[in-house]
C-alpha cells in the first residue's frame, strides 16, 4: 500500500506520518508512506509510480487539495482519497470528489479514530474481491466472499466458517494457519477457538469478556486475547 501524505504545515505532516506509520500496518500489507509539502511534486511522483491512497490537505497549494483531486481523476487509476482539514464546513464540498473519508485536524485521538474508520472502509472494499472456496457434500465448489464471513471456529481437525446470514462451511485447517492468512484482511483471534471478522463485531462486553456479532451470536473471548479485543 503506497500512501502519500500532503500538507504544507510541517508539524501536521510529521504528526500524520507518525500516526499512519503506527496504524496503517494493522490494515494493509507492505505499507510505504511518502510525504509532500507541494501537491505538484506529489502529482509528479504519482504519475511515475501510482499511489494507492493519498491524504490531501484541502487548503494547501497551489494547487489546493480539491484541484489536486481533479488532476488525479484526470490521470485515471484506482487511487483512493482522504481529505484532511481543520475546516469542517468543507466536508460537503469534498463529496463531489468521492473521498473515502474526511479527517479533521486537531486532537491526535480523534484523528487516529477517523483514520482507522477510513482504513476499515478501504479494506472492506478490497475484501469484496476476495473469496474462499468450500467443497459441498455434492462435490460442488462454492465461492464465498470474504466480507460475508463473520467468524471461524475450531472443531477438532476442522474449522467451521460462519457467514452473517447463518450459513456454515467446514474444511480441514488450523486456527494458526487461518490467523496468518486472514489477519491482513481484518480477522482477529479473540479465543483459542475463535477468529472473528472485525467488520462484523457490533458490541464488546464490559471487561472484554465477549463480543456480539452482526448475526447476534455472542462469542466468549479468551483471557490471553483480551488485549487484541480492546482494539476491535
Amino acid at each position: 500500500m503506497r500512501i502519500a501524505v500532503c500538507d504544507d504545515e510541517e508539524i501536521v505532516l510529521r504528526q500524520t506520518r507518525g500516526l499512519l506509520e503506527r496504524i496503517a500496518g494493522e490494515y494493509f500489507e507492505d505499507v510505504e508512506i511518502m510525504c509532500f509539502m507541494d501537491n505538484r511534486k506529489m502529482l509528479e511522483e504519482h504519475g511515475k509510480n501510482a499511489c494507492d491512497l493519498i491524504v490531501l490537505d484541502i487548503q494547501m497549494g497551489p494547487p489546493d487539495g480539491f484541484e489536486a483531486a481533479e488532476r488525479l481523476a484526470e490521470m485515471g487509476g484506482q487511487c483512493k482519497l482522504i481529505f484532511l482539514s481543520s475546516r469542517e464546513e468543507l466536508v460537503f464540498q469534498s463529496f463531489s470528489y468521492e473521498p473515502v473519508y474526511f479527517v479533521r485536524k486537531g486532537s491526535p485521538e480523534r484523528m487516529e479514530e477517523e483514520f482507522r474508520r477510513s482504513f476499515r472502509r478501504i479494506r472492506e472494499k478490497l475484501n469484496r474481491d476476495i473469496f474462499l472456496s468450500f467443497v459441498g457434500e455434492d462435490d460442488m465448489i462454492e465461492k464465498v466472499p470474504l466480507t460475508e464471513l463473520e467468524s471461524i471456529q475450531s472443531s477438532r481437525n476442522y474449522l467451521l466458517y460462519s457467514t452473517v446470514d447463518g450459513r456454515v462451511y467446514r474444511r480441514r485447517s488450523t486456527m494458526e494457519e487461518e490467523e496468518r492468512a486472514l489477519g491482513k484482511y481484518g480477522f482477529v483471534r479473540i479465543h483459542r477457538a475463535y477468529l472473528v471478522n472485525r467488520s462484523h463485531v457490533m458490541q464488546v462486553k464490559r471487561g472484554f469478556r465477549a463480543v456480539k456479532m452482526r448475526s447476534g451470536a455472542l462469542l466468549e473471548t479468551g483471557r490471553n486475547y483480551r488485549e487484541q479485543v480492546q482494539l476491535l
